[in-house]
């Protein structure tokens, strides 16, 4: 049985989570709120506990996890205490949508960390996921959701797609970024970006100093070995085919060929009066986009058709973060109306 704990944030009370505190303290998994996304999590010192989120995500166990902190305190007792760390800049950056990857301290469990010398760290800056943290202890957790499936940003799809596989969910309505927390790895001078995320790359250069990237950031190829969630395996998918456009213009020209059995998903400015859309934001603000993107996938499998069409984003900003998640997502990019015919011909004549 999972114990849902029910949470109104404008009267929220720190008693009020007692039961998950002592949830993660007996070895159990809980559902808790981040300002990014729902996180599935049990204490990161209990190896036998953190077993437990992989089973009940179906996740790979190469596929490390993120410990969760409250503290520059709890973060010197997991990281390497013979390395260096741009402190001036985590504090700034922190409590905040931001993961750091540095050399991990002994005795951090491989379950952890998938064996790995490196532990992801961050400290989100969401008062429950705060409290959690600080009265159990720091909380290794992927996000809470079915392994390569979407996201979950609100809590009534926690308690959809998880009631009966963990131990406690705790229900406190929709995140604020809904989109996941950036990664870079400071290990490496200049430092690397591993996952782009609610965190631009524009916010945290100006602390960090020059941060890299290559494909795998872009969404555009898969690392070998997973430092970090979102570098191996597909993500963020929903169940129904989603198509990527190349470029806006080839979302236009395909516009008027999508019909009864597809659906488009777009910002306001691009739907163009289609009937069958789910808007996913607008232009003019995307990180409204990206704060309904998970929960468009979601809703987009509700609608039980055989394809959806998205169209692209500038990879700046926020921008770049929407791309990586579409194209994980994605099932294919269309370079024109042409390859879009072609494709679904062909899907369409596997399923006949």
């Amino acid at each position: 049985m999972t114990r849902i704990i029910h949470i109104d944030r404008s009267d929220y009370r720190r008693d009020q989570i007692v039961d998950a505190v002592d949830a993660l303290r007996s070895g159990g998994t809980v559902v808790f709120p981040t300002e990014t996304v729902y996180g599935l999590g049990a204490l990161a010192s209990n190896p036998e506990a953190c077993k437990k989120i992989f089973i009940a995500k179906g996740r790979p166990s190469d596929n490390p996890l993120i410990v969760h902190i409250s503290s520059m305190e709890q973060f010197f007792s997991y990281s390497d205490p013979d390395d260096s760390y741009p402190i001036e800049g985590l504090n700034k950056a922190w409590p905040g949508p931001l993961t750091v990857v540095v050399r991990k301290a002994q005795g951090i469990s491989d379950v952890v960390t998938a064996g790995l010398p490196t532990v992801a760290i961050r400290m989100p800056d969401d008062p429950i996921a705060h409290d959690l943290i600080e009265m159990a202890g720091p909380i290794a957790a992927p996000s809470a959701n079915i392994s390569t499936r979407p996201s979950i940003t609100d809590s009534r799809d926690a308690i959809r797609f998880l009631d009966g596989r963990v131990d406690v969910i705790i229900d406190a309505g929709p995140t604020r970024f809904g989109i996941e927390s950036t990664i870079i790895d400071i290990t490496k001078r200049p430092a690397e970006l591993l996952r782009p995320g609610s965190y631009a790359i524009e916010d945290l250069e100006p602390v960090f100093g020059p941060i890299v990237y290559g494909d795998v950031a872009r969404g555009l190829g898969e690392a070998k070995i997973a430092i970090t969630p979102g570098m191996k395996y597909r993500h963020y998918s929903p169940s129904t085919k989603l198509i990527l456009a190349e470029t806006r213009e080839v979302f236009r020209q395909i516009l008027d060929t999508v019909d009864e059995d597809m659906v488009v998903l777009a910002t306001e400015e691009m739907v163009d009066g289609h009937k069958k859309a789910i808007i996913i934001g607008t232009d003019r603000d995307l990180y409204s986009v990206a704060h309904n993107l998970f929960s468009s996938f979601i809703a987009l499998d509700d609608m039980h058709v055989d394809l959806a069409l998205i169209h692209p984003f500038e990879e700046r900003g926020i921008g770049f973060a929407l791309m990586n998640r579409i194209r994980k997502a994605s099932y294919r990019t269309v370079k024109s109306r042409e390859d879009f015919l072609d494709l679904l011909g062909s899907i369409r004549e596997k399923v006949n």
